[in-house]
Order: C-alpha cells, then structure tokens, then sequence
C-alpha cells in the first residue's frame, strides 16, 4: 500500500468515505458503475466512531480500543477486497476526529480530484441538529463533491 501523501502520477485520486453502513458500500457500488476510470486510485477514508471514556476504567478502555481496533481492521480488509474486486489500486486511511473535517482533510492531503461519499438520510430536524457529514463535506471540501442517495 501506498503512503500517506504520495502523488499517483498521471492517477486520478478519488476519496471515498466509508464505513460499515450499507450507505457507504452502495457509494462505492455507484462511482464503480457510473464513475470509475480504469486509472483511478481511490483513497477510502474512514474515521472510527469513538466514545467518550474519561470515566472508564483502564481495564474497559482497553477492551474497547481492542474492539474499535478490529473492527476497523474488518472494514479496512473488506473494502480493499471490493476495490481489488473493481480492479482498482488504493488504500485505506483513517482519522480521528470528526468525520467531515477529517474526509476533507485527507482528500487534501492526497490531491483528491473528487470526494464521494453517501447519506444516510437524515430527517431534516435530526440533521439540523446534529449536522450531517455529507453536509459538512460539501460545504468545506477543495474538490467536487458527489453524495449517493440511495433509498
């Protein structure tokens, strides 16, 4: 795999956004159908889902940072095995932090020509109050941004 930050010359670099919602894999199900170039490399971008754990005990924390890590793990092998299955070259970053800021910010730091990503289809009352990523992503992202709805 390559390393964070290497240019791909004469490679269009996609940044997908995933993680373990059907949401995710139909985006990616979509750009291979209707957007995939043979050359591409795709950069699929992921940010763990983390709890707050101040009140844990050192014994619970590390069972949970054991789970969270092969959970990630799963999903990073899943999705190199769908993108080899495309016939494509890529890998698997991930980030902590929030999803929005770090998608746009990986994107960045890879020369990403386009950002996709998919929505879960909040209800406008819930996304108004807790934002959406997608939203985020459209809204502070360098490059175009393309969010499959799927329903």
């Amino acid at each position: 795999m390559a390393g964070k930050g290497q240019k791909h010359e004469g490679q269009r670099v996609v940044a997908i956004a995933v993680d373990d919602s059907e949401f995710s894999e139909q985006a990616l199900d979509f750009y291979a159908a209707n957007a995939k170039r043979d050359d591409d490399y795709v950069v699929l971008i992921h940010c763990p889902e983390l709890y707050d754990l101040s009140m844990a005990s050192p014994a619970v924390v590390d069972q949970l940072m054991r789970e969270l890590q092969a959970k990630v793990e799963a999903l990073e092998n899943k999705y190199k095995e769908r993108i080899q299955n495309i016939n494509l070259c890529g890998k698997f970053r991930t980030g902590q932090g929030k999803p929005g800021e770090i998608i746009c910010r990986v994107a960045q730091e890879e020369d990403a020509t386009m950002i996709i990503c998919g929505t879960r289809g909040l209800g406008k009352i819930r996304r108004t109050i807790m934002g959406s990523v997608s939203d985020y992503v459209i809204h502070h992202s360098h490059v175009p941004v393309l969010v499959c709805r799927h329903n």
